[in-house]
């Protein structure tokens, strides 16, 4: 009996010796609790810059649109001096001349205000006309962005 216990012992130690234990596969749970920290603390500092980012592509597309409607504005009212008109500049008339993309639904358009929504966030871009005539050089601002 003491023969076989010991010889039991033996082989587990050259087996253990000779490697064949050593070359287990997978993790071990430290491993695995250490891995998920660091996806934990990338997680916490990407999300929030994510966000950021997000506001900021909005922000562009918005002042992009921005710039294609104020090309547009001079656009017709350079036609509208080309061809004598007096017909009044309005919202619609500028809408129709631009080329924009980048925003989400329909655009909701009133005499001088346009309403577009640019991931989940909305602008009203108002057509202001120099010097308070109906047929004055027009620009195109939007709402609560003065600077822009």
């Amino acid at each position: 009996m003491w023969f076989a216990t010991r010889q039991c012992i033996m082989e587990t130690k050259s087996d253990i010796l000779s490697g064949r234990y050593g070359h287990q596969k997978g993790f071990t749970l430290v491993e695995l609790i250490i891995i998920i920290v660091i996806l934990g603390i990338l997680a916490a500092v990407a999300i929030p810059k994510y966000a950021d980012m997000k506001a900021e592509a909005s922000n562009s597309t918005a002042r992009a649109i921005l710039g294609g409607l104020r090309d547009a504005a001079t656009i017709v009212y350079a036609n509208r001096i080309v061809s004598a008109s007096t017909e009044p500049i309005d919202m619609t008339a500028v809408w129709s001349q631009a080329q924009v993309s980048g925003y989400d639904t329909d655009p909701i358009i009133s005499s001088d205000t346009l309403t577009l929504q640019i991931s989940g966030q909305q602008y009203a871009y108002c057509l202001v006309k120099a010097g308070g005539l109906a047929t004055g050089q027009p620009n195109v601002i939007i709402q609560n962005q003065p600077s822009w």
